[in-house]
């Protein structure tokens, strides 16, 4: 279990894809965000000279190259005893060596008014998020700005000089304040290098507000107090708080089970970066403090430096041999950012100032993310990378439990028989059979004995059966099963259950009980089936309990992967509503999700898509269909599907097929999540769309293979496809808003015609 995703971390993950650690190892990574700052190109960042993309690290793509599962949720404790870490909003998850790599927090958060008025440098991610609204804030007042940063070490330093060249080429006159405890800037530097700073400092008119402590922050201005007690208010447009490197809240070690920690509260590590007492839990950067090092200060070159040795541990602790030493060096090249394009070097006591140690400092940041960026901004690959991992197509490792790579898959742009991806088949819906063959299937069998009970069943092919119930009553049955398509048996089971009631919401039902039906990976460890079905289930019951819907056991069974779903039963609509084929000529066609489950997953699993994609797409998965209850009772709403497995293409014709109509969609109104367009565009394919592809091409006209892209691209837990009549289209989006949902989209609308039964897709 790796929690953060810190410099040291982001090492780890790059030398596991170039070299997977042992097969029946399962690794994880625990991130409350999937994109890590670079501290080293903040300041930078803060002079202009980067965009925030350039000092951002992609943490969810590089954990897909090296075979790693991510799971997005803030991690609040760990108890080293139990070995379980404790997650914001899920279950805990149990580990067996666990890294910790979580970053720090800044000191005197807690002055009065600092965190309401000052910008904080921690969470670093924060700060330089906010940061450009600050400085366009400042811009816009049209006046000369007052700026004071509190905090006289390196980062303060650094951030004074280059805030007040960000303003300066902006045209801003901005007086600049460094405030310090310290009676000189840089307290910890060489002599030479504190009077460089000085004289930079005189040069630039900064005014070095020394030996005086914040006592409080307002909205605007800061009160000081001397070291002889004098006190005195600051005005400042803005104050930034960079005083210096304190404890994360993680872990809180609340109880009597807790990691040993030093007088300031930071993890105390041995040499091997494991901590002290505790052999099974390492931690690096600066989270953790070096019991017989700890002059080490809170400097990134320091966790940079750490990540080569944590990788190696790790992978010697898994495989059982000696550990090795970390020895911190006690002078390195230091580059402080003067802003202007200048720098300052310092070491072994020498000094050099100007354009050539920012340009050295410049290659040495570009060179580091160069090895973790796998990803461009717009969610490319980088060539140099492109074969990171081995672009293996990944079977979800964790809940396989089976390690090693598979065969390369390769994505190339063009016609998208080319661009179809090798290796196991996608999860989710997309691992279903075939439209063909499962019709094939089921036209061989012989006519089933009569049942009086029956309103829909095999024969009538519908996606839920129905039964009548002794008191006239209408019951629903529906049974799906999703393949594991990313290595968190908890969000996989979330989507299972929204995927299974999904169904009988289409249906105008509500789902009452379920039985669940889990195929666990052979792991041969009960400790590790154990946890993957305590996993699934809480994942289930997630989503099942808000619903209403009472989970009253179910089967499990051992295979070579995760696979989890749902026998689903629940009251339905009365007979009339739920038989009759309303669906006319005229009504338009609604759509209330985005498409591009499949391609995105399909993307995810071999690290070629952004968090920031899968993110969305996994958000979307995990949203019950339950508004289709309150749809099925309008009078306006004439049909209405879920796009699950065969996508838009394959659960149009069903619609159509039942009213002999013919669908005109509009490809510009068709909704994408994020990157969908991108992927498709790219000539990547979810593995089921060659067989959604065969089975409903007959029914199209005038589509493109772009537009073939989105037509079979297969949905896991999709949204709600609507016919729907147009003079009551407003009244339907009403009814969204009303249940906090967002407004569906017009995609095309039905009618009349030769050829029923086709899809026509047209510029609209």
């Amino acid at each position: 279990m790796l929690v953060g995703g810190g410099h040291a971390h982001v090492q780890v993950l790059r030398a596991f894809a170039m070299r997977p650690p042992p097969p029946d190892v399962r690794v994880l990574l625990v991130v409350d965000r999937a994109e890590a700052i670079y501290s080293g190109m903040v300041p930078g960042f803060v002079a202009g000279d980067y965009e925030q993309a350039e000092l951002t690290i992609d943490v969810w793509p590089l954990a897909r190259r090296a075979g790693t599962g991510v799971i997005r949720a803030a991690a609040l404790d760990l108890d080293p005893v139990a070995h379980t870490i404790t997650l914001e909003g899920r279950p805990p998850l149990h580990y067996d060596v666990a890294s910790l790599d979580t970053g720090s927090s800044v000191r005197g958060l807690d002055v009065p008014g600092v965190r309401e008025h000052a910008l904080a440098t921690r969470p670093i991610g924060d700060f330089v998020r906010a940061l450009d609204a600050r400085a366009d804030a400042l811009a816009a007042l049209g006046r000369p700005v007052r700026v004071e940063v509190v905090g006289g070490g390196a980062a303060g330093t650094e951030l004074a000089f280059t805030l007040e060249a960000r303003l300066a080429e902006r045209g801003v006159a901005a007086s600049v304040g460094l405030v310090s405890a310290d009676r000189e800037p840089l307290g910890d530097a060489r002599p030479l290098a504190r009077r460089a700073v000085l004289r930079e400092a005189r040069a630039r008119g900064l005014a070095l507000r020394l030996a005086s402590r914040v006592v409080a922050v307002d909205a605007t201005g800061l009160t000081l107090v001397s070291a002889t007690g004098d006190e005195t208010y600051r005005p400042a447009d803005l104050v930034v708080w960079a005083t210096g490197a304190a404890p994360g809240a993680f872990p809180r070690g609340g109880g009597t089970s807790r990691l040993p920690i030093d007088a300031h509260g930071f993890l105390e590590v041995r040499d091997t970066l494991q901590t002290t007492g505790f052999d099974d839990v390492f931690a690096a950067g600066d989270c953790a403090r070096l019991v017989d090092h700890r002059w080490v200060p809170r400097a990134g070159v320091y966790a940079v430096r750490q990540g080569p040795v944590l990788e190696r541990n790790l992978r010697a602790r898994l495989e059982g041999r000696a550990l090795e030493r970390y020895r911190p060096q006690r002078d390195f090249l230091a580059l402080l950012h003067l802003g202007h394009g200048r720098a300052l070097a310092t070491k072994w006591g020498l000094v050099a100032r100007g354009r050539l140690p920012l340009v050295l400092k410049d290659r040495i940041d570009r060179r580091f993310m160069a090895r973790f960026q796998v990803l461009r901004p717009d969610g490319r690959p980088r060539p140099a990378l492109a074969r990171l991992g081995g672009m293996r197509a990944m079977e979800p490792k964790g809940v396989s439990q089976r390690g090693g790579p598979h065969d390369d898959a390769a994505s190339a742009a063009g016609h998208e028989h080319a661009a179809l991806l090798d290796g196991p088949p996608c999860g989710g819906c997309a691992a279903k059979l075939g439209a063909r063959p499962l019709a094939a299937a089921l036209d061989a069998l012989p006519e089933a004995p009569a049942d009086d009970s029956i309103v829909l069943g095999v024969a009538q092919r519908d996606d839920v059966a129905a039964t009548r119930l002794a008191d006239g009553r209408i019951q629903l049955h529906n049974v799906d099963v999703i393949r594991a398509f990313c290595d968190d048996p908890w969000l996989v089971a979330r989507v299972a259950a929204c995927n299974a009631t999904s169904d009988l919401y289409a249906r105008g039902g509500r789902p009452r009980h379920a039985q669940a039906i889990i195929g666990l990976p052979d792991t041969r460890h009960a400790d590790a089936s154990r946890e993957l079905l305590f996993q699934v289930l809480s994942g289930l019951r997630s989503v099942l309990d808000p619903l209403g819907t009472s989970l009253l056991g179910g089967h499990t069974t051992i295979g070579e992967a995760l696979w989890v779903g749902l026998s689903i039963t629940g009251d339905g609509p009365d007979a009339k509503h739920l038989t009759a084929t309303r669906a006319r000529a005229g009504d338009v066609l609604l759509l209330s999700r985005p498409l591009g489950t499949g391609v995105v997953l399909a993307a995810d699993m071999r690290g070629l898509a952004p968090a920031a994609w899968v993110e969305a797409t996994l958000e979307a998965m995990q949203r019950p269909n339950a508004i289709g209850e309150r749809l099925a009772t309008l009078d306006a709403v004439h049909a209405m599907t879920d796009v699950t497995g065969f996508g838009l293409a394959g659960h149009l014709a069903g619609l159509l097929d039942r009213a002999e109509l013919v669908a005109s969609l509009e490809r510009h109104a068709i909704p994408l999540l994020p990157g969908a367009a991108t992927l498709f565009s790219e000539g990547l394919r979810s593995t089921a769309h060659p067989a959604n592809r065969t089975a409903f091409t007959s029914r199209l006209r005038g589509a493109s293979d772009a537009d073939c892209a989105w037509l079979f691209d297969p949905q896991t837990a999709g949204g709600l496809l609507l016919a729907v009549d147009p003079a009551e289209e407003a009244r339907v989006h009403a009814v969204f808003a009303q249940a906090g949902e967002h407004a569906p989209a017009r995609i095309g609308q039905l009618r009349a015609g030769p050829h029923a039964g086709a899809i026509e897709v047209v510029e609209g």
